[in-house]
């Protein structure tokens, strides 16, 4: 062995082994600390130290680094869906996404947060904390709805557990017609609250499929014509009621112009956005979501993340826009 070969040994041994830090090592050895660190890259790229990570039984890894290599997310955490109980998988992404949440968090963020049944379970698995977020829906009420899964009520539960504000958004999420929305837009309560919403630190949003079942149909704001229209126009989903094509581009339309909530833009110019869908009917959406640049982290489930996977990136990815500096 090459005494080169054999310092970089006895600098692994002292670091991995015998747990000594870098600059213990330079003293011991007699090198500088800069020397210490070259040797040990060395070590991992000669093949004298091999590191294995051995993940628990069940955990979707391969799933997630491909999700993160192939749309340059942040993170991507994948759960091990439940088909037969859709109830279950809600569960189980509410709790993920819940314990990212608690981990981003060291005080004083804030928070924006749309609406849906999946968001409701994370916030019923957030853990009470003195925070003190400011939360702010990122879209209007929702018609017939079940109000427990509204934004505002959201906003308000989550604030509560974080000891926080929450700035409500007294409006609905789709109005009649797009002059409605432009003097509901003159009150100032109104205004304030969708400015905040644009300038959040983290939004936690759901990704609809422009399906049946969507709860924009069931919410009474959107009726069968009307999502036949936005499926030949190209959409594929929805967040925050905006919705988008297959490459993630924003529909537009009159629907569009109805709506009170932040749009597609400046939902890219939020520096965290944590999606939160799983299932197989979403795939399609949270692909164009992905392909669109709206989305930095995503929370789904292994059967939606194999669907996503197997469909794409047909197309570039749209680059986020960093959002400026905020007063």
């Amino acid at each position: 062995m090459s005494a080169d070969r054999a310092l970089i040994t006895k600098v692994a041994d002292l670091y991995y082994l015998r747990h000594l830090t870098q600059q213990a090592i330079a003293e011991r050895l007699g090198v500088s600390r800069p020397t210490v660190s070259r040797l040990l890259r060395r070590s991992r790229a000669e093949g004298i130290v091999k590191i294995e990570v051995t993940y628990p039984d069940g955990h979707q890894h391969e799933l997630e680094r491909t999700l993160e290599d192939r749309f340059r997310l942040r993170e991507a955490i994948v759960i091990r869906g439940r088909p037969e109980s859709p109830s279950l998988t809600r569960r189980a992404l509410g709790e993920a996404a819940a314990a990212h949440l608690d981990r981003m968090l060291s005080g004083a963020e804030r928070i924006g947060i749309s609406w849906g049944t999946t968001l409701a379970s994370l916030v019923d698995h957030v853990r009470p904390r003195r925070l003190r977020s400011a939360v702010v829906p990122l879209v209007g009420g929702l018609g017939q709805a079940a109000p427990e899964i509204h934004a505002n009520d959201l906003a308000r539960r989550l604030a509560e557990a974080h000891q926080g504000t929450a700035h409500l958004l007294h409006a609905p999420a789709i109005v009649a017609t797009g002059s409605v929305r432009t003097a509901l837009l003159t009150d100032p309560g109104i205004r304030r609250v969708l400015d905040l919403a644009c300038r959040v630190d983290i939004a936690l949003v759901g990704i609809g499929a422009l399906v049946p079942s969507s709860t924009l149909i069931h919410s009474g704001y959107l009726n069968a014509r009307e999502l036949t229209t936005l499926r030949r126009n190209g959409a594929v989903g929805d967040i925050c009621t905006r919705s988008f094509s297959a490459e993630g581009a924003g529909i537009g339309g009159a629907l569009d112009a109805r709506t009170m909530a932040v749009d597609l833009d400046d939902l890219r110019r939020i520096r965290t956005v944590i999606a939160v869908a799983g299932g197989l009917e979403k795939a399609e959406a949270i692909l164009g979501a992905l392909r669109g640049g709206l989305v930095t982290v995503l929370v789904t489930d292994h059967l939606a993340a194999r669907a996503v996977l197997r469909a794409g990136p047909t197309q570039p990815e749209r680059p986020r826009v960093e959002q400026e500096a905020r007063g």
